[in-house]
């Protein structure tokens, strides 16, 4: 019975019916030194678990194969050659610091093809990098996903994608799209990843955009109304060129910025005599993702920097479900925006406001064909950002994958393993609970041996007596 937050020692059912269908044997070769320091061998024994199980549920498809490449040279060799290196370790003894070298990875193969993960530095992903590997290695065809990059600077100060990229490239064939390019985008994409917003657009290329919205092409869009950079002091909205997009799907983007006032995150500013202080920057939104959609499913805050509100027009025919919002105390910029952290940040019309949304096609039929996933920021899911807040990142692989509608996986991307929190009403009981775990459960011991010493020697002083009817029955 596994009774651990998100079921951790468990395999989802989307990984147990994926190693199920396999048609042939996937082979998963896995080199461990045989001595390992003690932080490192914990990992070893979830990671033999996982392998056990996915053996079990594969019946007969899944082969493993542990070596220690220590052993042999030929085994060393064979490491090496699949791409896994040996790895450093700090071992601590009684008197001396030692630094030995040792082997925890693995390498899943497939017929002629191969994914290698060289060192598990931890398991709780590890059942969804297994997963991906062995699903895009046994894929016959890998769908198309065109990145759009219509951002200020792109490539400079980690205005790149490479980290989400990376992970698409197991599921998907990625490919650049370029909107200087006619011919773009290709009638074989049918999902698109657009970061930013251009300043111009080609008629032929927005012809082109709205034949692929119109035969049913799918797109994350991430835009906002006031474009940032990050380094000029103020920003003027202007109208997002992709709201021409996205009307026939009745959302919008506003050209503000929205900041809040309650959950938001800590920056240093200069103080007095030069030293940094830390305060809250109401532009950097902690976003709470919203329940019950794949998008969604598993993800707490996302961290969005200079983020706009989306606004949900009237009278539209699809079916809107908004994904990512703000606190109740949120409020909007307009116009000339200063984005200094020391500017005021006035209280007036607080509400909740809605930072992004997925959007179907309606039951009517008529409309749009695709599906939408809208962020009201540009930078989220970029390597400047997703690199520290790694749900920003989980969050733009499941609305990929729920564009694509290729769900499979999000399941697994999902699942919260984190030790839940314990929640105390007040600071007196949260004290009560630390002090009664130290001293009342050994005095509730203590108090448990002494009822059962009184015990003992009170029945050691009862006097012998016969059971009723024992003479009688001896006679």
């Amino acid at each position: 019975i596994d009774l651990t937050p998100g079921r951790a020692y468990t395999l989802s059912p989307a990984t147990k019916a994926l190693v199920a269908g396999l048609d042939d044997i996937v082979t998963i070769r896995l080199f461990a030194s045989s001595e390992l320091p003690a932080e490192v061998a914990l990992m070893k024994r979830d990671l033999d678990d996982m392998l056990g199980d996915l053996r079990s549920a594969g019946r007969g498809k899944i082969k493993v194969i542990e070596r220690d490449p220590a052993a042999t040279s030929e085994t060393r060799r064979d490491a090496q050659r699949l791409g896994i290196e040996p790895v450093q370790f700090n071992v601590v003894g009684k008197s001396e610091l030692q630094v030995k070298e040792g082997y925890l990875g693995l390498v899943v193969q497939y017929a002629d093809g191969s994914e290698a993960i060289p060192f598990v530095r931890r398991t709780d992903d590890l059942e969804y990098r297994l997963a991906a590997a062995i699903r895009g290695l046994t894929r016959t065809k890998k769908p198309l996903v065109g990145v759009v990059a219509a951002m200020e600077e792109w490539g400079h100060e980690g205005r790149r994608l490479d980290m989400v990229q990376e992970q698409l490239a197991k599921s998907y064939t990625v490919i650049p799209v370029s909107l200087g390019d006619t011919t773009q985008p290709a009638d074989s994409i049918n999902t698109l990843v657009i970061a930013g917003q251009p300043d111009t657009m080609l008629s032929p290329v927005r012809e082109r955009l709205k034949a692929f919205f119109q035969r049913g092409g799918s797109a994350l869009i991430m835009t906002t109304g006031a474009p940032i950079t990050g380094r000029e002091p103020r920003a003027s909205g202007r109208e997002p060129a992709w709201n021409a997009f996205l009307k026939p799907y009745g959302v919008k983007v506003r050209p503000d910025l929205v900041y809040d006032l309650a959950s938001n995150q800590i920056v240093p500013v200069p103080g007095q005599g030069g030293a940094q202080v830390y305060q809250p920057y109401p532009f950097w939104l902690r976003a709470q993702a919203g329940g019950g959609t794949a998008v969604t499913d598993g993800v707490g805050e996302i961290f969005l920097p200079w983020a706009s509100s989306i606004e949900i027009l009237p009278g539209a025919t699809t079916k809107i479900q908004p994904l990512l919002m703000s606190s109740r105390a949120a409020g909007v910029a307009e116009g000339a925006i200063d984005l200094s952290p020391t500017r005021q940040f006035p209280p007036t019309d607080l509400k909740q406001r809605v930072l992004g949304v997925s959007v179907m096609p309606g039951d009517s039929g008529t409309g749009p064909r695709g599906r939408i996933v809208l962020v009201g920021n540009m930078e989220f899911a970029t390597d400047r950002y997703a690199g520290s807040a790694t749900e920003n990142a989980v969050f733009a692989l499941n609305a990929i994958d729920w564009l694509a509608q290729d769900e499979a996986l999000i399941s697994i991307r999902s699942r919260d393993r984190r030790p839940p929190r314990l929640l105390f009403s007040s600071p007196t009981l949260q004290q009560g609970v630390k002090y009664a775990n130290v001293a009342a459960i050994p005095v509730l011991i203590a108090l448990l041996g002494v009822v059962r010493l009184v015990g003992r020697r009170r029945r050691a002083l009862t006097p012998w007596s016969p059971l009723a009817g024992g003479a009688g029955e001896s006679a």
